[in-house]
């Protein structure tokens, strides 16, 4: 039986000569792993479609638990985004981040749609904006899996806020009213900009809030709380790709 998915390959693995096994993001499928024929070879059909950061149609059958491609259509290729190194190694960690996430044989189109734009965007983004693009995908990628913040209400009474908190649990998984926060420990503590953008992230698209103005003060108090937070709730991930970026 013959299966049509768009998908986006973030993994290529030779094997032998001339074949190829991929991982690809799909619309449909979630994350799956893809056995191509002769894709190497430089007049195979399916060179194009086979390399990383392209965005295609695929024709696929499964057969004993295996997927083998059998045609594929380039709808797009972001192979672009690896002539600058800074951009490689974000579009890496961001692609990296998706295939960790995402459960194999599982749709899931937010996720999807969120790699996708994210690519979209990185095209043509100032990398002075690479930092913020990593923050708010990372903010984005939370809520398609499950670990949104609380950031509209304490997370530990549940009282909607009247005004801005700058406490926030980890262990809770968001803001804590100031009633609360001689109760609930351990506790970091923001500027309430800090909070307000996070809020703001979750309320409007990626490609309206990467143009947000964020001083490099907010930035940094953004990159310790996402580090704490993911840490907690998605556990050590391991991946290559971060390495590159805070050590470039």
């Amino acid at each position: 039986m013959q299966i049509e998915t768009e998908g986006i390959v973030v993994k290529t693995v030779k094997y032998g000569e001339a074949d190829t096994i991929l991982t690809i993001v799909s619309q449909k499928l979630g994350k799956i792993t893809v056995f191509t024929k002769a894709s190497k070879r430089v007049k195979s059909p399916l060179m194009s479609a086979s390399q990383i950061f392209a965005y295609s149609n695929f024709v696929l059958t499964h057969q004993s638990g295996s997927y083998r491609l059998q045609r594929v259509e380039l709808i797009k290729n972001y192979y672009k985004i690896s002539t600058d190194l800074d951009n490689f190694f974000y579009a890496s960690y961001f692609m990296e981040l998706s295939e960790k996430l995402m459960i194999e044989h599982q749709t899931n189109i937010k996720l999807f749609n969120l790699l996708k734009d994210t690519l979209d965007i990185l095209l043509e983004l100032d990398t002075q904006k690479l930092e913020l693009m990593r923050i708010i995908y990372e903010l984005k990628i939370l809520e398609c899996s499950g670990f949104k913040p609380e950031v509209l209400k304490c997370a530990n009474c549940g009282i909607i806020q009247l005004e801005r908190s700058r406490y926030f649990s980890i262990i809770e998984g968001g803001i804590i009213c100031k009633d609360c926060s001689s109760k609930v420990k351990p506790l970091m503590e923001f500027d309430k900009t800090t909070i307000r953008f996070v809020e703001y992230v979750y309320s409007n698209e990626m490609s309206l809030a990467v143009n947000a103005k964020v001083s490099k003060i907010i930035l940094a108090e953004l990159k310790r709380l996402l580090h704490n937070y993911i840490e907690e709730y998605l556990g050590t991930l391991n991946l290559k790709s971060i390495n590159f970026i805070d050590n470039y």
